[in-house]
């Protein structure tokens, strides 16, 4: 568990060495046009440009958490509730059968 919170911690870690990356980037690409663009269509721009990059890397670490929760075994939710009804009806069978 502590080696699946330690990955944890480092895609989280990654990801945002990863946004930093991409913002330096698009502020370079951007530097260059500002003078053609006008004030709103820049701004316009890097918040339409920060949206994508947040979606990415939630996709991106939520890709990375399932792997982990996947490969470290540990049951889902619907693992969890199917094993609930499964006791419920063994409780009632055993009950019944008293």
């Amino acid at each position: 568990m502590e080696r699946l919170l330690k990955k944890a911690l480092l895609i989280g870690m990654g990801a945002a060495a990863l946004t930093k990356e991409k913002m330096e980037t698009l502020l370079n690409d951007l530097t260059t046009s500002v003078d053609k663009i006008e004030e709103e269509d820049f701004l316009s721009q890097i918040i339409k440009k920060g949206e994508e990059t947040r979606e990415e890397l939630e996709e991106n670490i939520e890709k990375k958490l399932r792997k982990l929760i996947e490969r470290a075994n540990l049951a889902s939710k619907d693992d969890i509730l199917r094993l609930e009804k499964k006791i419920d009806q063994l409780i009632e069978s055993i009950s019944k059968q008293k």
